[in-house]
């Protein structure tokens, strides 16, 4: 009998392993969901934390670039407040490796003296974006390249 809970203890532990862990849409939705989150508490680290190491955008732009964008706009306002909607994403894999392209609306606006100012679109008005992200290694969703932004952003 111990031999069988033994047999079935594995199964299922090979199971979680090697079998996807839930909807990647969902996954990649909570990968936004925490970064604006992050971006409202002013945690540059935590809106960092899905950017690939080796992200380009369509303007050159690595990761240092957009650490350093995002740092300067955390000290030039006060708080902020974003949101995104419309979210699609499409998924594909080859040679076991998951890429995934997101296309969403996104708004983010700066206070800065309880004075609101766009940085990305705006409620009424978002800024249509495609997010390139790619799988990790360890599963986890990594943003690689973002298009649609504009180039004074």
């Amino acid at each position: 009998m111990k031999k069988y809970v033994i047999l079935i203890i594995i199964a299922v532990v090979l199971a979680y392993l090697f079998f996807p862990s839930g909807d990647d849409t969902r996954e990649i939705e909570a990968v936004f969901i925490k970064a604006m989150e992050a971006g409202e508490k002013k945690d540059l680290d935590g809106v960092m934390e899905p950017f690939s190491i080796n992200y380009r955008d369509e303007y050159g732009a690595t990761y240092p670039v957009v650490k350093n964008v995002l740092k300067n706009f955390f000290d030039k306002f006060d708080d902020f407040k974003g949101n995104f909607s419309a979210l699609t994403v499409s998924i594909n894999e080859t040679e076991g490796e998951k890429q995934a392209v997101a296309n969403l609306d996104v708004y983010v606006l700066g206070m800065k003296f309880g004075i609101p100012t766009s940085i990305l679109g705006d409620a009424d008005s978002p800024q249509n974006l495609t997010i390139t992200l790619k799988k990790s290694g360890l599963g986890v969703w990594k943003i690689i390249k973002v298009e649609g932004l504009d180039q004074e952003f």
